[in-house]
């Protein structure tokens, strides 16, 4: 299994939103860890996207003191347990520099947000009675692989294979990703797991770098297939 570690591609500029996402997630991950162990309710239930509230704009206990429809964003800020957030924050540091490179910070921001919120209501669309609160960077991120796909496949990606670093093209390391993603979300009994978020955010990643790649990415960026 090929573990991305980061990209080998010089960037002009140094990735502030990616690194300003990184340290975000974790600082609320350790705020979530030490809140679930000591506090009154589990923060996933009250800040992450529940289906059944955000289809019926309805809260449910634990009361939250702002509108529903917010959890589509606060939940892409929650992590599961720490490997579900080091496999995240891995894949955002591989890929999110070059793709914010492209984009620039600000425009970085809007479509990570953008994709990581398109996947949740894909998966509270086709789970709308489930009470069980999605949580996870997993549809922003899987946008972010989608926009490096199309716009630097050849890229160098550092990875770890069993105890070894080497370095592949950004499509062989995304293509099975992509492909395990589709084929688990096919597969009977997956619906517990947002595969379709994932699959939702990579491919609106794609679309949206391919359809503002002349209005959003940067003029300076060497971009070639």
């Amino acid at each position: 299994m090929l573990i991305p570690l980061q990209s080998a591609r010089p960037t002009l500029k140094a990735p502030l939103i990616t690194s300003f996402l990184i340290l975000t997630n974790v600082v609320i991950f350790l705020y979530q860890f030490i809140h679930d162990r000591y506090g009154p309710y589990p923060v996933s239930y009250a800040y992450g996207a529940i289906p059944y509230e955000l289809t019926r704009l309805r809260d449910l206990p634990p009361r939250i003191s702002y509108p529903v429809p917010i959890t589509l964003i606060t939940s892409l800020f929650l992590h599961g347990g720490i490997l579900h957030l080091v496999g995240n924050m891995l894949y955002l540091y591989a890929f999110g520099s070059n793709v914010e490179n492209a984009f620039g910070h600000l425009k970085f921001l809007i479509f990570y947000l953008l994709c990581g919120v398109s996947a949740t209501l894909s998966y509270v669309i086709l789970n709308f009675n489930s009470r069980v609160p999605l949580i996870g960077a997993s549809g922003a991120i899987a946008g972010v692989m989608g926009a490096h796909f199309l716009l630097f496949p050849r890229a160098r990606i550092k990875c770890l294979l069993l105890f070894f670093i080497v370095s592949f093209p950004a499509a062989v390391v995304i293509l099975p990703w992509i492909v395990i993603q589709i084929l688990n979300l096919m597969s009977p009994g997956s619906s517990h797991i947002a595969f379709i978020a994932h699959v939702t955010g990579f491919f609106l990643g794609m679309f949206l770098a391919k359809k503002f790649r002349s209005k959003w990415i940067l003029k300076s960026t060497d971009i070639n297939w």
